[in-house]
Formats: structure tokens, sequence, C-alpha cells
């Protein structure tokens, strides 16, 4: 405690934390005796949800909005009610809404930096990833190597054009198709006596292997009763949509040692073709420890000149040396797939073609095939190279090629499986683009 000097000269003993109710202090001066009653004050906490809160929709409210009141994710949200459609709720209705635990301190900048602009650290409070910046990192960098959007990425971070970045600032990462689903609870199941972990699998429409992985199984027949396991979400069969444009460019990747072009292909989902392609190597043995390779993904960029307006309608894409196609509704990727062109004298056409023939099955008399789903685009001489189902042997009736699919296989056209080419040649019309690159 230190004495101060108050407004009459008087010297007073200076307390350095509020008491609580009313506290009496003695000022002795001249013989005199003043008592000074002082009302202590006590700081009142910002106010948060509590775990009951609850939230009546008002007319006009959106869950985001309503989540973005509350600083929750909406997924979080979401998930707390039950709500499948954000779209689905209606004025009068009740929402729980989950805590907030409220951050106990603030971002910390270096004393040496201008608050003013120094990059301000974010409040990861969603389902996003996030990144925490390395030594020589810069955000185009970073956008570059995680395949991101660059502006997204300075947008979700409250970043502007230039500004900087620090070393261990972390970063939220733009969100994939995944994690814009609302992920449903995990199921349980309890283990009884005579249930073999395959039944159980059987029984749950999911596979031995994926039972055991989630449960960290290793031995299948070590199960006992009264055991509990947790049941795998089922495979999702519908995509989330595509947010904003088609996103495209490289994966980055150090080569190991011992790892091969193959390998690389199998983990990034492309081809040896298309990483010679693309890194000008010599061919699929060229690679050594520490070398840098680049990895195309999403669909490649077409070399066209086009007014400066949006376009609309469907189109088709097909990459050779990638073996995967992308069909087009204006901007926005509405299917990708696997395929797969000619080879070798019968090496697939490259450019821009027009749809020009329209056939659910068409024959070749000279290999003695039908072609389901026939999508004709360019002439070879008295023959027309096109887009098609899996051939079927005129002979024996037998599916051709269909383990192919995804590499070269074809005497030209571009070939896919049944159930692709069916909804390609339901979405096709005479004279749409198709767009044949390397």
């Amino acid at each position: 405690m230190d004495p101060i000097q108050n407004r009459y000269g008087l010297f007073v003993m200076h307390f350095s934390r509020p008491f609580m109710g009313r506290v009496c202090l003695a000022l002795l001066s001249l013989g005199l005796i003043f008592l000074i009653t002082v009302d202590a004050y006590t700081p009142q906490a910002a106010a948060q949800p509590s775990e009951n809160t609850i939230h009546v929709v008002r007319y006009g409210e959106t869950l985001s909005e309503i989540a973005q009141s509350y600083q929750v994710a909406m997924a979080v949200v979401m998930q707390r009610n039950g709500i499948n459609n954000p779209d689905s709720i209606y004025v009068g209705q009740p929402l729980q809404i989950p805590v907030v635990e409220a951050r106990s301190e603030p971002a910390i900048i270096p004393a040496t930096e201008d608050a003013s602009s120094a990059p301000q650290s974010v409040g990861i409070t969603s389902l996003n990833r996030t990144y925490t910046v390395r030594t020589g990192d810069t955000l185009p960098w970073i956008a570059l190597r995680l395949g991101l959007d660059l502006s997204a990425l300075r947008a979700l971070n409250n970043l502007s054009e230039g500004q900087a970045i620090r070393l261990g600032q972390q970063l939220i990462l733009p969100a994939t198709e995944d994690e814009l689903r609302v992920k449903p609870a995990l199921l349980r199941h309890t283990v009884r006596a005579g249930e073999s972990l395959g039944l159980i699998a059987q029984a749950h429409n999911t596979s031995l292997s994926a039972l055991m992985a989630i449960n960290r199984i290793s031995n299948p027949d070590i199960i006992q009763p009264g055991q509990e396991l947790v049941i795998p979400d089922p495979a999702q069969t519908e995509r989330a949509p595509a947010i904003g444009p088609a996103r495209a460019g490289f994966y980055y990747h150090d080569v190991r040692p011992g790892e091969t072009l193959s390998q690389l292909a199998v983990q990034y989902n492309t081809t040896p073709q298309a990483i010679v392609r693309y890194n000008n190597l010599p061919n699929i043995e060229t690679i050594f420890s520490g070398l840098e390779v680049r990895i195309p993904f999403g669909p490649p960029v077409l070399n066209r000149q086009t007014p400066q307006a949006p376009r609309s309608g469907t189109e088709f894409v097909i990459s050779i040396s990638r073996q995967r196609c992308w069909v087009f509704q204006g901007d926005r990727i509405r299917h990708e797939w696997k395929c797969s062109t000619g080879q070798g004298e019968w090496v697939t056409r490259t450019g821009t073609f027009y749809v020009k023939t329209k056939m659910e099955m068409a024959q070749s008399r000279a290999y003695r095939l039908d072609m389901p789903y026939w999508l004709g685009i360019y002439d070879v001489g008295s023959y027309e190279n096109g887009i098609h189902g899996i051939p079927i042997d005129w002979t024996t009736g037998e599916r051709l090629w269909d383990t192919l699919v995804g590499q070269p296989a074809t005497f030209g056209c571009a070939m896919l499986l049944d159930e692709d080419a069916a909804i390609l040649f339901n979405l096709a019309y005479i004279g749409m683009p198709v767009h044949i690159v390397d």
C-alpha cells in the first residue's frame, strides 16, 4: 500500500483492490477523525449463453445469423437441434444454443510491433481445418501448397492483400465439401453372446475392416459379450455441392527414398503419365529422393477465347494424361470421373469438339462391338470417334475393358463406366462442347 494525497491535502492509504460492501476508512489529521465510506465496485463479467440458453426464431432471421449472434458455428447449432436443412427453421421455433466459452486472453502481439498493423490471430470457433505458420511461409505459398483459393484464405482470416503473417500464427483454412456436412452421431453396438465381428458388420451394412479400424481391433476373434463397439457411418453416396468456381492447381511433393511414380499416382489419385507430363520427366523411372514434383488436381485450365460473361449449359472436359474427365454446368463442376482414352497409333485427338451424334446404342462394325450411350464428336476417315460406356462383344455378349477404366485402353474413343456414361448421355445435347486436352 502506498500513501496518496487527497483533495484536502490529507494523506490516506491507497488500497490496490476493491472491498465488498461498505468499508470505513479512518483519516487522522490535526487531531480530527474523518470517517469516509467507500462503495466497492465489482465488475460484471460479460454475459455468456448458459447451458440452457433458448433462442426463439423471429421473423426474417436465418440460422446463420442466429449462430453468428451467439458466436457459435452454424453446424453446431444444427447438430444440437437435429436440423438437417438450415432453411427449414420457422418463426416461433425454440432453438437450443450451446455454451460458448469466452477466450480468457487476447491474441499475443509482440511488444515491438505496432498493434494496429500486426496480423491478428483468429479465434478458432468453426469446424474448419487450421494451419500453423512455419518458418519461410507466405500466404500465397500456403495457398499454393494446400490447393486453396488465395482470396478466400485472406478473407477467412481477415488479412488484407500484402499483410504479413507471423511465425506460429494459426490460420483457418477454407472448408472442404466433406466439412460442410453435419456429421450424425456415431452409432454404437453392445456385443451379445454368440455374436461375431463379421455378423455385426453385416447387420450394420458395413465392412469388417472398417469396423475393426474404427474400434482399433487387430484380431476379430477377441471381442467379448458386453463390449461396446462404434459402428462407422455408411458410405456417403451424395456429394455436397461445390462452393464457388472450380478449383484447380498443383500439389507439391518432395520424393522420399524408395518412392515410385506409381505409388505417388495412387496417393494423389492421378496417373504416372500425368506426373511425367507436368514435370517434363523423360520417363516414369526418372525419379529420385529429394526431387520436388508437382501433381495436378482439379480440372485442367482451358486455353480458349470467350466473352467476359458467365457461362451456362453443359460442357465435358477430358484429360488424356490424367485419364479423368469433368462435367461442367456453367462454371461449376457437376461430376468428376475416371475415364479411358486411346493409346499408341489410336491416341485420342486433342482439341475442342461438339457432339454431333447421340445414340443409346451405337454399333462398331470394324470391331464388332456395341457401344452404349454413344456421343459422337469427330470423324476418323469413314469412322466416328466419340464417348461411350463399356463395349459389348457381338459374339460372346461379354462386356469388355470394364476393369481398364482409368488407364489408356481404347481405339481412340473416350470410355466411361456405364453408370457415368448414362449420366453424361442424359445431360448431353447435340452441339455440346467437348474439350480434350493432354
